[in-house]
């Protein structure tokens, strides 16, 4: 089983990495170079991060993707020693000229320790059932415990 998890891109900033690109197309097919810049400036807007695990091969891959598509480099899964579960804060920030919000939510973080203090993040949830689900999950398959530190 493989466990993927891509951080959210926020619709807008996809409709907007979007019309660069096909700007950038454009320009640079009408000769000019600046295209390639606009090209550049939309692939980060359309950039998103995040990880994939792959149970059964026993591997993992920091992930990234352009518009969906993913790419990154496998790595072995080293000795994982337990599974954390835990409770943390995620910062928002929203600003349109001079004003400007700050938005915290509660998100559920689940991580798998090894060699004592490493550890790899392997899902972020927005309830703390989902994390838990997942979390039993890998820990059956990877025959580890659950630490809940959402207290």
């Amino acid at each position: 089983m493989t466990l993927k998890k891509l951080h959210p891109l926020a619709p807008s900033r996809l409709v907007f990495a979007i019309v660069l690109t096909l700007l950038s197309v454009y320009l640079f097919f009408s000769g000019t170079l600046f295209g390639v810049v606009l090209l550049g400036a939309a692939l980060k807007l359309a950039l998103q991060d995040g990880i994939e695990i792959d149970l059964d091969g026993k591997r993992y891959r920091k992930l990234y993707a352009i518009f969906e598509i993913p790419f990154g480099t496998w790595k072995p899964m080293p000795q994982i020693e337990y599974l954390s579960v835990f409770k943390t804060k995620k910062k928002s920030r929203s600003r349109v000229i001079a004003a400007e919000a700050s938005l915290d939510f509660t998100v559920y973080k689940l991580n798998l320790f090894y060699d004592t203090n490493k550890h790899i993040e392997a899902y972020v949830a927005d309830s703390k059932e989902d994390a838990f689900e997942k979390a039993k999950h890998i820990a059956t398959v990877l025959d580890v415990e659950i630490h809940d530190a959402t207290e």
